[in-house]
C-alpha cells in the first residue's frame, strides 16, 4: 500500500470524528482571514482552491467572504462530511490526488491554499504539491502548517500518525524558499505559521 493510500484509509476512518471540530476550525480560520486576507491579494469574487480540504472549514470561510470556493481531497469520507457541513454555500468539492495532478487548467485559481497537509507527507510528495499548486495558481499560494517550534504533545501525536512531521519542521520552509520566488512566513500561533508564496523560481 502506497503512502497516500495509507493516509486515505486513515482519513476515511476518522472523518466522522474530525467533522465534530468543524465549528471550532471555522472560528479559527475566520480570525486568520480577518487579519491576513489583504496579504492574500485575492480579487473580489476570485476563485480559491483548498488542497486537502478535509471537512471544508477553511474553504467555507472563503465562501462566506464572497469568493468562489473549490475544495479537493482524496478522502471520499472527508468530502461527504464537507458537503454536509458546508451545505448552503456555493462550494464545489472534487475528489482527486493533487500529487498526480488535478483536472483544472493552468492558472485556474487566484489563490491556492493547503492547511495542515504538507507535514503529513514525504518530501517527495510535498514537492509534487508545490509544483501543482504553482501550476494552478495565477496569484498567491498559501500553506498553513507547523513552524519550527515543537512541543512534546505534538511530537508524540504526529509520531503516532506516521507522517513526516519532523522532516517538515526541519526543512519545510527551506523547501519552499528553494522552490518559490518569494516566501513570507507569518507565525500565527505557538506552533503555527502561514507561508505565503508567490511563483516558482525560474
Amino acid at each position: 500500500m502506497g503512502e497516500l493510500e495509507k493516509h486515505a484509509r486513515i482519513f476515511n476512518l476518522i472523518a466522522p470524528v474530525y467533522n465534530r471540530f468543524f465549528l471550532g476550525q471555522v472560528k479559527k480560520y475566520r480570525l486568520i482571514l480577518e487579519k491576513y486576507e489583504e496579504l492574500m491579494a485575492i480579487p473580489p469574487g476570485g476563485r480559491v482552491l483548498d488542497i486537502g480540504c478535509g471537512t471544508g472549514a477553511f474553504i467555507y470561510c472563503f465562501a462566506e467572504r464572497g469568493y468562489q470556493g473549490v475544495g479537493a481531497d482524496f478522502s471520499s469520507s472527508m468530502l461527504r462530511a464537507a458537503r454536509k457541513s458546508t451545505r448552503g454555500k456555493a462550494i464545489e468539492f472534487v475528489q482527486g490526488d493533487v500529487t498526480k495532478g488535478l483536472d483544472f487548467p493552468d492558472g485556474s485559481f487566484d489563490l491556492v491554499l493547503s492547511s495542515y497537509v504538507l507535514h503529513g507527507l514525504s518530501a517527495e510528495l510535498r514537492q509534487r504539491i508545490y509544483t501543482e499548486a504553482d501550476r494552478l495558481s495565477r496569484g498567491r499560494i498559501l500553506f498553513y502548517d507547523y513552524n519550527q517550534k515543537r512541543r512534546i504533545f505534538t511530537d508524540l501525536t504526529e509520531w503516532a500518525e506516521g507522517g513526516d512531521y519532523f522532516g517538515f519542521v526541519r526543512q519545510g520552509e527551506k523547501e519552499m524558499r528553494t522552490y518559490f520566488h518569494d516566501v513570507n512566513r507569518i507565525d500565527v500561533g505557538r506552533q503555527a505559521a502561514l507561508y505565503l508564496c508567490s511563483r516558482q523560481v525560474e
